[in-house]
């Protein structure tokens, strides 16, 4: 059953422009606002609603659709902060909400208040049916994701894990994004994402005077530690979800592509897998890292740059692990005291871990998603996918909550492009926001319909 009417899409335009123009920069979030704002829109329409705060200004929206009870809850999902924005920087004001050049220009227009705008719409849209649904359709809009959700998901996931009860599966972000290999066009919806292992490294000498150099000085131990991180990839290997993944796309050439590359990952071959799939030499470089626990330096910190004459005795960096399903705290940590060496010590950093998570992908929404994405783009595949990154679906999938990657965007033609998640003129096109409304629409009503 398509969206009906044009009313939705000029309504998801308009609940996005809004959410925008609600300043939800985290820190402070001010994330309440945005869900009082959505509470006004929702509740009208029957919507059963709840605003709970973890902090002051933190509030995190539960929004329940009620249906017959003859399934499990279903739940779309996302979140209200945002990262910082300068305005001096950006062509168009970061908090305008302004269409442009057919594009929805603003901080969080793709990450992620398209998500909460369509998700308000599908609600609204499917209140006004006469026929209940199957299962209850939930929407969780949540604080704190861009710090880790310690006062949005992971606070309620924590202290409220009653609300995501038998709930059978969550739509999230992470997944969505539109590829092509060849002549194939896939989709991908996040079925795993990588974990979160974060690390201090140090390094200690005798300190003195800036005019008498050694090979021994905390900074250049430190110096040379780092260094044999290299790029910064470690412990490849091959997860079910990318594995499953790369098979799927070099099946699209052809079954001889497909064995050939089942048998190069079999032996750990990742980038001569990649390019037997297809993947063009950009394209391997960046997803790498779907295919190893990766260490990046963020940060380094050693002696006073006010007393440049001074050896300092101590040097510190800080490494930010992403961390494949399976990996543990202990191993990545290990990995990196072998790359680094003797002479630095290695240490977690603040507590700051989460394991990389994988959901199934044989589960009946994502034969859903593939069923909906063939019709919406004739010859496209749905293909599973990890996510580089960490989202809240770290705090779900504990409680026994599949969550699965899905905002859809529509491909960009050529010459027309947009500035996606974090980036200075943040923007979402048009067209792709209305394709992501009409897929997820019936995506939600298929599967909660029937």
């Amino acid at each position: 059953m398509h969206l009906p009417g044009e009313k939705w899409q000029a309504r998801v335009i308009e609940i996005l422009q809004e959410l925008i123009r609600i300043d939800t920069t985290n820190p402070p979030g001010n994330e309440t606002a945005a869900a009082q704002y959505l509470a006004g829109l929702l509740t009208p329409a029957g919507i059963e609603i709840k605003i709970i705060e973890s902090a002051p200004g933190r509030g995190n929206l539960i929004a329940r659709l009620r249906g017959t009870g003859a399934a499990k809850p279903m739940m779309l999902m996302g979140h209200l902060d945002v990262v910082a924005a300068d305005a001096d920087e950006w062509t168009h004001p970061p908090f305008g909400g302004d269409i442009h050049d057919g594009f929805v220009w603003g901080r969080g227009s793709t990450d992620m208040k398209q998500m909460i705008a369509i998700s308000a719409v599908i609600l609204l849209a499917l209140a006004e049916r006469e026929t209940p649904l199957k299962r209850d359709l939930l929407l969780a809009a949540s604080a704190d994701e861009e710090h880790g959700g310690r006062q949005g998901m992971g606070w309620l996931s924590r202290e409220r894990p009653m609300l995501f009860r038998d709930v059978e599966c969550a739509i999230n972000e992470g997944g969505g994004t539109p590829f092509r290999v060849g002549e194939h066009t896939f989709f991908t919806c996040q079925t795993a994402e990588k974990g979160v292992c974060r690390s201090r490294w140090m390094t200690y000498a005798k300190g003195g005077h800036g005019a008498y150099p050694r090979g021994d000085l905390s900074t250049v131990t430190l110096a040379r530690a780092l260094s044999r991180l290299d790029d910064g990839h470690l412990g490849g290997r091959v997860s079910e979800t990318m594995g499953r993944a790369m098979v799927l796309v070099a099946q699209a050439t052809s079954d001889s592509a497909a064995r050939r590359v089942e048998k190069l990952l079999g032996k750990n071959k990742i980038e001569a897998a990649l390019e037997a799939a297809g993947f063009a030499a950009e394209d391997i470089g960046r997803h790498r890292p779907l295919f190893y626990d990766t260490a990046s330096l963020t940060g380094l910190r050693a002696g006073d740059p006010q007393s440049i004459n001074v050896i300092p005795p101590s040097a510190t960096a800080y490494v930010d692990g992403r961390i494949l399903p399976g990996q543990t705290s202990d191993g990545f940590l290990e990995l990196l005291r072998q790359a680094g060496g003797q002479d630095v010590q290695i240490e977690l950093y603040n507590g700051q871990y989460s394991p990389g998570l994988e959901s199934p992908s044989d589960a009946s929404i994502i034969r859903t998603i593939r069923q909906v994405i063939a019709e919406h783009y004739p010859g496209a595949q749905t293909v599973p996918w990890m996510c580089a990154g960490s989202t809240d679906a770290k705090h779900l999938i504990p409680l026994g909550v599949p969550v699965y990657g899905f905002v859809p965007g529509k491909p960009f033609p050529q010459g027309i492009e947009g500035a996606g998640a974090h980036a200075v003129d943040e923007c979402v096109w048009l067209e792709s926001l209305e394709f992501g409304l009409d897929v997820l629409y019936d995506i939600v009503y298929r599967f909660c319909a029937q």
